[in-house]
């Protein structure tokens, strides 16, 4: 039940990523606030990623596990990243590090719901 949950979770997050991301490159929405573009693409680009993780979360519950967990690191590396770049004032938003942050939570809190539910396979 937790993986199917976890599955509808990243999958969702995958759509809304993608689709917050595309009002911004292909449409020319106004965030709101300065658009730090390499985030953007890199953002549009693992909303496709976190896709692909709910349907590996779905189905392949050893490999959604993995995918979670790659997710959760990439984005935490990009966060680090993204910090440093805040902190020597070179374009990147508050508020692009908070979903940062949020993005980065939500797939640590997945991993960690299919890390205690879903078992290594049997060598």
């Amino acid at each position: 039940m937790i993986q199917k949950i976890a599955s509808i979770i990243a999958a969702t997050f995958g759509v809304l990523t993608l689709v917050a991301s595309s009002r911004i490159l292909y449409l020319g929405a106004d965030p709101g606030y300065v658009v730090f573009m390499p985030l953007l693409i890199f953002n549009h680009i693992m909303g496709i990623c976190y896709l692909i993780a709910g349907y590996l979360i779905w189905g392949y519950s050893h490999k959604g596990k993995m995918a979670a967990f790659v997710v959760f690191l990439i984005n935490l590396i990009v966060l680090i990243t993204i910090s440093v770049v805040y902190l020597i004032g070179s374009g990147v938003a508050t508020d692009s590090l908070g979903a940062m942050t949020f993005r980065t939570v939500v797939w640590l809190l997945l991993f960690m719901s299919l890390k205690m539910t879903v078992k290594n396979p049997k060598k």
